[in-house]
């Protein structure tokens, strides 16, 4: 695929999304030595990973394999453009080195592709807001397998638990059965700290990063008890973000939302 080929102004669809990862792909920095004996590409790899999570099926791309064995061509040449298929655990091994943040840039230019084609109104609620929800998601636990980006936890019988966190802000919206994923935040230890990070510092630090991406937009940030603490409601209003965070003292069962405007 061109990877020079403007897309601000081309139609969404399915092939330009994954125009824009191939020219992300081609910007990554390859985790490997260079050595002939190289058999796939680092773009064969970020391709197989990414269509395996599309095609929402593990075996997809062994099936690939006797396809291609059986009739010289497979889907993953056709529809994601891979040219050599690898396997799991080829891709698991090359992509753990690759830090995932490099990607994060089809997050923004999706959504600002949406809102440039005006697609975003129908989420507005509360006026023109955009709802924004932060969520923090664990999406590894283990009690023997861990590396330098775990999060632990010791439990009361003393046992240990590695595991791996993010906050995944979606824009959502009542009546709207999609959402719009937004740039995750990973909850990773930070350097030169030595307590280990929350969601509610990984909040922060997405609130500081992204928070110029909706200067134009009126945004209502939404969270749990989690996030209803001063730090971050002051940052919110810093970045001119509305938000509505549940709060839940401990004193009693009352449930309480604090909505500031």
């Amino acid at each position: 695929m061109s990877q020079t080929r403007p897309l601000e102004n081309m139609a969404l669809s399915f092939s330009v999304l994954l125009e824009y990862l191939h020219q992300c792909i081609g910007q990554l920095p390859d985790p490997r030595k260079a050595s002939n004996a190289t058999r796939y590409s680092l773009k064969d790899m970020v391709l197989g990973a990414f269509s395996l999570f599309f095609m929402q099926s593990e075996s997809f791309l062994e099936y690939q394999r006797q396809l291609h064995s059986r009739c010289g061509q497979d889907n993953a040449q056709t529809l994601f453009g891979l040219e050599k298929v690898p396997t799991v655990p080829q891709i698991r091994n090359v992509l753990d080195g690759v830090d995932a943040t490099h990607l994060w840039s089809i997050f923004v230019w999706c959504y600002q592709a949406l809102e440039q084609r005006k697609y975003l109104k129908r989420f507005e609620r509360l006026g023109k807001n955009l709802l924004i929800a932060l969520d923090g998601i664990q999406y590894f636990n283990s009690e023997k397998i861990d590396c330098n980006c775990c999060s632990t936890q010791t439990h009361p019988c003393g046992k240990v638990t590695y595991s791996h966190k993010a906050i995944f802000p979606v824009i959502v919206a009542p009546k709207q059965e999609q959402v719009i994923s937004l740039p995750p935040e990973f909850i990773t230890p930070q350097d030169g700290h030595h307590k280990q990070d929350c969601e509610q510092n990984a909040a922060k630090r997405w609130i500081e990063t992204y928070g110029g991406l909706f200067k134009d937009r009126d945004i209502t940030l939404l969270g749990d008890d989690l996030f209803s603490h001063q730090p971050i409601c002051e940052l919110s209003l810093t970045h001119q973000f509305n938000f509505l965070f549940v709060c839940l003292p401990q004193s009693h069962n009352t449930l309480y939302e604090w909505t500031l405007f």
